[in-house]
């Protein structure tokens, strides 16, 4: 008979109803058996793409002897990390304290409090190396509750403490001024600077393998490339024609700060788009490289990873737009904006969302689940295809278990560093030839009548959001027409119908993501007066976590899911046709302050609102494989700042907003959220990455991409395509708007006047321009 995981929203926890172990979802009804009983805890934390969660399930929680021992002797209880992230950091904060490190499948031991007080990740059901059995650990820890009770409390107690701790060290670490100012330009020098230093030459990225790819990173150094007049420069003349199109060709830095943020950019992106963690196929990427050349991927696809790909790329174009739109680079920068659009369109989307997942595993032919078993091809099959274009396979090690190559495009790196080839219309890019098509097209029916990898159908809020505002991104840029020469440079690919498709997607998905969490509970109607006295919270929107199909996922919420939704929104904005109102964005970002914010000596940020078990809210700065919560959210006070919100605060539909209970709580009432308040906020909210820029870049990524942005950022208020398609294409540009948001002499709002364009930082405009190479004197020299 299936267990209670039979009627949960997760997937995950789906595909284990069926075993014989007696799996509880996270409650307090089932916390109080394991009370009743005296009994531990076993919580095992995974999720559905997982590989090796896939393994212990199979060898442990299948095994009826092994299933016996844990219901005798625990309460097991099995969780989605994705559904509930703050448990599954709370547990990880805890495995990493015990063992030094953490991954998953988790395996935490814990009081019937949750509280926990032993812990691992992936156990075999046999000694393996210097792995024990899992049955003898399920016995150790058994036998330890039974007869050291008195020592396993006490470790709980001080495990308890230190995790507390844990929450706030970072901004405790900070003097309270040091925490509420924005870095510097020479912080952020020195951040890339220490991030440069462990750069590989020789295959791009940071560090050795395994490698993920460093995509907030990349969006870093380009920032500061931009901010350091790189593009500029280029312009003119600082860097000769031929100088900047062979940069970063063989990858290896030259000593010159501006110059090694574009090398290292060029270098990572050319590495990962021509290698096989990238899907030469289908596009999008894998979740990581297993070695460091970027060959063999783990084969599992993330929604967030290709979202975040997406948007890296977008900005990467951005730039080889502004140094030359004829080179080699910007092809392949739009080739990566093109196929990962595509890719999310196609193969993750579910109508009106993103899905969260594709899995690592497929069957193979013998029908046995095997990593990789889609995507791989053995010579044979390869050579029925034909070997006449880019496309070839490649032999690693780390590839040596799988059952065939992998498919990659490396002598993309050879061709971007050869002068002597042309690049025209006469001789097109590599992979826009006819034999590549081919390949493409026959590996793609090969490939197409294997069995596919499992999709995990949930709707992971902060993901889906992340997609939508790349998806918006690479319309924005690709739908731009200021350029007269776009269409006929070589090297770009701006595509209208593509970008028609990929725009009116991200308006569609983010309308129904608005619509979602007004079905889900009480809707803010953005178009009605708010009561003088505020309003209540059962007034605002029911934001939730996850959804599978329309029904809400167990957990709340979290920070990043608000932050991200929000930024959405702001950037769907920007697009043709939508309807996104300034005053819903402004009152949900109100209520999210207010609920994730409060004032101290310092500006204290939690990233949940807490669980009913455990009762510490968690407060990771850290960008890790997607923005922190906090980062996230400094992203959209920079960019609701930048809407100019001051006019609507006060008048109409936002003069008092609803922020979800008590308002004295949080640091965000309406009157705060002028522009004075939200950069004040956005800097309150970057400060605490002082202490982390210098030592441990790669772990706040797009927090230093939201710093360089906030040092100067561009607004461009038009109403005129021709001139907001330019400014869409332009590095320097933070935000797209229709109008300027800054009063003039009269005490109204600065007008744009028809056919032109206005250049704004911060409360600083220009006179109205109304061609593109007045807009581009603008941009440059504002």
């Amino acid at each position: 008979m299936a267990n209670e995981l039979a009627s949960s929203t997760s997937p995950y926890l789906r595909a284990h109803a069926d075993n014989p172990v007696d799996w509880r979802m996270w409650t307090k009804d089932n916390l109080a058996e394991a009370a009743r009983r005296d009994v531990p805890l076993l919580v095992s934390i995974g999720y559905s793409t997982c590989h090796w969660c896939h393994v212990m399930a199979h060898e442990s929680f299948e095994d009826e002897a092994i299933a016996r021992v844990i219901n005798e002797n625990f309460l097991p209880i099995k969780i989605d990390r994705e559904e509930l992230p703050d448990i599954d950091s709370y547990y990880m904060n805890a495995l990493q304290a015990m063992r030094g490190q953490g991954g998953w499948p988790m395996t935490i031991f814990a009081t019937p409090e949750g509280s926990p007080f032993y812990a691992g990740t992936y156990f075999p059901p046999a000694p393996r190396g210097n792995l024990p059995a899992f049955t003898q650990v399920l016995a150790a820890v058994s036998q330890s509750w039974m007869e050291r009770r008195d020592e396993v409390t006490e470790m709980t107690k001080r495990l308890d403490r230190g995790l507390a701790d844990m929450a706030s060290a970072v901004s405790d670490a900070l003097p309270a001024e040091a925490a509420s100012q924005l870095l510097s330009a020479e912080e952020l020098d020195s951040a890339a600077e220490s991030l440069l230093d462990s750069y590989d030459p020789a295959w791009g990225g940071f560090g050795k393998a395994p490698k993920f790819p460093p995509l907030m990173n990349l969006m870093q150094l380009l920032a500061t490339f931009v901010r350091l007049g790189g593009t500029t420069s280029a312009r003119e003349g600082g860097l000769a024609p031929g100088k900047v199109d062979r940069v970063g060709a063989d990858g290896h830095l030259e000593g010159e700060l501006v110059l090694d943020c574009l090398i290292a950019v060029r270098s990572t992106f050319a590495r990962i788009a021509s290698g096989g963690m990238r899907d030469q196929v289908r596009g999008g990427i894998a979740r990581y490289s297993v070695d460091r050349q970027w060959f063999v991927p783990h084969f599992e696809k993330m929604l967030y990873d290709n979202a975040l790909y997406l948007r890296a790329a977008v900005q990467w174009a951005k730039v080889e737009r502004a140094l030359n739109p004829d080179s080699k680079w910007l092809a392949l920068a739009e080739r990566e904006v093109t196929d990962t659009a595509n890719f999310l369109n196609a193969d993750m989307s579910d109508g009106d969302r993103f899905i969260a997942a594709l899995d690592a595993d497929s069957l193979n032919a013998d029908g046995v689940l095997e990593e990789g078993a889609a995507y791989v091809v053995t010579p044979e099959e390869f050579a029925e295809v034909g070997q006449e274009g880019l496309l070839q396979l490649v032999e690693s090690p780390a590839g040596a278990e799988l059952s065939g190559n992998v498919i990659a495009a490396i002598r993309i790196i050879d061709w971007l560093g050869m002068d002597e080839v042309p690049f025209d219309e006469e001789h097109p890019a590599p992979w826009a030839t006819s034999a590549t098509a081919a390949q493409r097209s026959g590996l793609r029916e090969l490939l197409e009548q294997r069995s596919q990898p499992a999709r995990d159908e949930k709707t992971i809020t902060e993901w889906n959001s992340l997609a939508v505002t790349a998806l918006a991104e690479a319309a924005l840029y690709t739908g731009s027409t200021g350029d007269a020469d776009a269409t006929s440079d070589a090297g770009a690919s701006a595509d209208t119908d593509a970008s028609v498709s990929w725009g009116s997607a991200a308006v569609h998905l983010w309308d129904a993501m608005l619509a979602r969490f007004g079905d889900s509970g009480p809707r803010v109607d953005g178009d009605s007066d708010v009561s003088a006295g505020g309003a209540s919270s059962d007034s605002r929107l029911n934001v939730r976590r996850s959804f599978t199909g329309d029904t809400p996922g167990p957990g709340q919420a979290g920070l990043a899911d608000w932050a991200q939704f929000i930024t959405a929104g702001i950037t769907v904005r920007q697009l043709p046709g939508a309807s996104v109102q300034v005053s819903d964005l402004v009152s949900l970002s109100a209520t999210m302050f207010a609920d994730f914010t409060a004032e101290g000596e310092t500006l204290e940020v939690f990233d949940s609102m807490g669980d009913e078990i455990l009762s510490v809210r968690a407060s990771d700065p850290v960008d890790n494989t997607v923005p922190s919560g906090r980062s996230a959210a400094a992203e959209v006070a920079l960019l609701l700042a930048e809407l100019g919100v001051d006019s609507s605060v006060g008048n109409g539909p936002t003069a008092s907003l609803a922020v979800g209970g008590d308002s004295s709580a949080g640091t965000a009432e309406a009157e705060d959220l002028s522009t004075g308040g939200l950069l004040e906020l956005r800097d309150r909210l970057l400060g605490v990455y002082r202490a982390l820029a210098g030592r441990a870049p790669r772990g706040c990524g797009h927090a230093l991409w939201q710093s360089e942005r906030a040092l100067s950022p561009v607004r461009v208020a038009t109403r005129n395509a021709e001139l907001s398609g330019f400014a869409a294409r332009h590095p320097a540009v933070t935000l797209l708007t229709t109008s300027t948001g800054v009063p003039g002499v009269s005490g109204s709002e600065v007008e744009v006047p028809e056919g032109t364009a206005i250049v704004c930082r911060g409360t600083q405009c220009s006179l109205p321009v109304a061609t593109v190479g007045e807009l581009l004197e603008q941009l440059d020299g504002f």
